[in-house]
């Protein structure tokens, strides 16, 4: 419900409509067989649409302005979410983030598996998200040595914090190597070339966003989840894997998956999508 909540918002936010995906695999999707904890004569089928619809009113009841619409695929979900975000805005996606299930954070579910793949820019909620933003809204951007997404990355961070009127602070983790490789300190000429080169000047006076600039001794996982408390998003880049359309997930997306007190934004180089961004998708 918190995936859901901040699709509605995002939609809302961006003036976009707000497609509502649930998958389902092929048989459950065809009702066959109904589930052992529905009640008799009830089937999967019948109580996805349950779901959708439920989905589907909670949104509107949200934000009555937006255009939203719900439906059920049959598949396996990462191929599901996948195949509907070839034309989203941006694709978002929840995780409960506790128990077993955090556990099983890893490549191949949910979550990682969808931005590992996916076409657009995917959004993970977790169940740590607040409800609502907090008063001292910004939004935040994990600035790497190789920063994956490029300038889509910083395209999206600049965009998500003029929309929501806030201030983006771009972070770059400063590891022990870089210490050790004579960079004395955070105004060092090769912390601010690191940053400047990753988010311009003139970018940021474009955009209308105000932007700071901050070097942070520290491993990256510890020191963006960090800075990520009272954030409305924290945002990565992700590169691809050589000669393929998969994108690769760091320790620190990882991290961030199972840490981040706000939502992450995973955004990749643009990989060519067969048809133009429209709607807002979540899963």
């Amino acid at each position: 419900m918190r995936a859901l909540d901040w699709a509605a918002d995002e939609a809302a936010l961006h003036g976009r409509p707000l497609r509502i995906v649930h998958a389902s695999v092929g048989e459950r999707f065809e009702g066959a067989t109904p589930a052992e904890d529905l009640p008799e004569g009830a089937t999967e089928a019948a109580t996805l649409e349950e779901i959708v619809t439920t989905a589907e009113a909670r949104a509107r009841q949200r934000h009555p302005e937006i255009r939203v619409h719900a439906e059920v695929l049959p598949g396996e979900p990462v191929d599901v979410l996948v195949h509907a975000g070839e034309d989203a805005f941006v694709l978002v996606v929840g995780h409960r983030g506790h128990g077993a299930l955090l556990r099983r954070l890893a490549t191949g579910s949910i979550g990682p598996g969808v931005a590992e793949r996916a076409w657009c820019p995917v959004v993970v909620v977790g169940h740590s998200a607040p409800e609502r933003p907090s008063a001292d809204r910004r939004v935040i951007l994990g600035v790497g040595e190789r920063t994956g997404g490029g300038t889509a990355q910083v395209a999206f961070a600049l965009r998500e914090a003029h929309a929501r009127g806030c201030d983006l602070v771009a972070i770059h983790a400063r590891s022990r190597q870089e210490t050790r490789q004579n960079r004395p300190g955070p105004d060092s000429p090769a912390a601010d070339t690191l940053l400047g080169a990753a988010l311009p000047d003139q970018a940021a006076l474009e955009s209308g966003v105000t932007v700071h600039r901050q070097v942070i001794d520290g491993p990256a996982p510890h020191v963006l989840t960090q800075a990520a408390h009272n954030a409305d998003l924290l945002v990565l880049g992700l590169r691809h894997v050589h000669g393929t359309v998969r994108r690769e997930l760091r320790p620190t997306h990882h991290a961030a998956l199972r840490h981040s007190p706000c939502p992450v934004a995973f955004v990749g180089v643009p990989w060519p999508s067969p048809r133009r961004p429209r709607a807002i998708d979540v899963g």
